[in-house]
């Protein structure tokens, strides 16, 4: 069965309708979720991961481990909760600069009209402390923007995205793109030229260090799909390809020859730097208010500028939209954590597992890296769940999706902060460590986690 997310401008694909439970998901309830200041859900159940992994925090020295506290941290100031929003990681590793999103907090089933942010934010990763960014000059408040790392030019790139004066449809779509200098903590926008993707939201993009077919010297930004409709009720996802060139900021379309991936949006992208490859998966179509959402992967042969489709197999993660996607340069195996899924039997809507596909395989190999949450108790009845909806993983972030993620150079971890999870909007970070398979909480979460993540008896999912 399908899942149904919100068919009006308002809500806007954050309430989802799953049939076969007879109920209604809303990402972000603006509810504390039994929680209190000094609630968080870092702790629990650590055990044994999934196919020999370990899920065990910070302490130990693995090459994924999250980075050591060695400063002062932040200011003291902690970004609002936001979904919808992006960020990126420094060449190093510790710093964690997040921009924009949706702050407003919907209701179920009332809708409720979006904010809009316009704040950056950076996180020293180790120490887990925000500080507030306030450059001169900044891109204007946005929502499903994207945001990439260009390591060389110790940078983080911004493109895209939507907005709204009154918080409804129709949106205001953009096409810009901005550079947020890590070393400067400054924004300055991109002077582009060229032919390059028409105004669009939740588009993906990754950099390629490399040398491209265009005749660039040095690298270029890749951005692939996303939607162009500003209506709030349809979309109008694309299947182009587009490269910037990250010296000269000229764009120019990648006609690639032969098959593409079809036309889609909230996919995500990641990048085999030393293949020079471009792997995509997943996202929504046309039917993304509703679902099924796409699970295919496919790659792009940055040399001779061609997708081709990967065949899978094993323990594949189900079609999804809003998730966060990395290339593991050692295993040579995309990962991807979160999002939310079709809303079949069994499934849960937003989602906290962590997946793996190793690509050295032919077909290319699924499996469960990364426990999650599992369905338990399903509700009949909309807006209301029961307090064991589901069993719940405490070595694992709250399940979530429209969340800020970022994943190191090399692939071998991921940051993530905030967005949607079924008992409201979230605030925390998490950092997890591919090769140990374990999530370290950076930044503990005081708001929209399920009840039973932080006591023990409670009346429902949320409180």
């Amino acid at each position: 069965m399908l899942s149904l997310f919100a068919a009006t401008a308002a809500t806007a694909a954050r309430t989802l309708v799953s049939p076969h439970r007879a109920l209604v998901v809303v990402f972000g309830l603006g509810l504390v979720a039994c929680s209190s200041s000094s609630a968080s859900n870092a702790g629990g159940d650590g055990g044994a991961g999934l196919d020999g992994g370990v899920g065990e925090g910070g302490g130990s020295s693995h090459a994924g481990d999250p980075p050591a506290c060695t400063g002062a941290g932040g200011d003291g100031s902690i970004p609002p909760l936001r979904a919808d929003h992006a960020g990126a990681l420094d060449p190093a590793g510790t710093r964690f600069v997040i921009f924009g999103g949706d702050t407003a907090t919907p209701g179920c089933p009332s809708p409720t009209s979006h904010t809009f942010d316009g704040a950056t934010w950076s996180l020293d990763v180790g120490c887990g402390a925000w500080t507030k960014v306030t450059p001169a000059a900044s891109p204007p408040a946005r929502a499903r923007h994207a945001m990439v790392t260009d390591a060389a030019g110790k940078r983080a790139l911004l493109f895209g995205g939507r907005t709204s004066a009154t918080g409804v449809g129709p949106y205001s779509l953009f096409s810009d793109v901005w550079a947020f200098d890590f070393d400067a903590s400054v924004w300055s926008q991109v002077q582009t030229s060229g032919q390059g993707p028409s105004a669009r939201a939740n588009a993906a993009a990754v950099v390629d260090a490399g040398v491209d077919p265009g005749g660039a010297s040095g690298g270029q930004m890749i951005v692939f799909g996303g939607n162009t409709s500003t209506s709030g009720l349809s979309f109008s996802p694309q299947n182009d390809t587009f490269a910037m060139d990250l010296a000269t900021g000229a764009w120019r379309a990648i006609a690639t020859a032969g098959p593409k991936p079809p036309a889609r949006q909230f996919h995500a992208l990641a990048i085999d730097p030393g293949a020079r490859a471009v792997y995509l998966y997943s996202g929504g179509d046309a039917n993304a208010l509703q679902g099924p959402f796409l699970a295919d992967v496919w790659k792009l042969d940055l040399a001779s500028e061609t997708w081709s489709q990967i065949a899978t197999t094993g323990d594949d993660p189900k079609g999804r939209i809003k998730h966060a996607l990395a290339f593991d340069t050692v295993s040579k195996r995309l990962v991807t954590f979160g999002g939310h899924d079709d809303g079949n039997a069994g499934d849960l809507g937003n989602q906290n597992a962590v997946y793996a596909l190793d690509v050295t395989t032919t077909p290319a190999k699924w499996s469960r890296v990364g426990r999650g949450d599992t369905l338990k108790n399903a509700s009949a009845q909309q807006c209301s769940f029961p307090a064991d909806f589901t069993t719940i993983d405490k070595a694992s972030p709250e399940r979530r999706s429209a969340f800020a993620w970022a994943p190191r150079r090399d692939g071998r971890a991921l940051v993530i902060h905030g967005g949607d999870s079924d008992c409201g909007l979230l605030g925390d970070a998490w950092w997890w460590a591919d090769g140990t398979e374990g999530w370290t909480a950076q930044k503990a979460a005081t708001a929209g986690l399920s009840c039973l993540r932080v006591q023990t008896t409670c009346s429902g999912l949320c409180g």
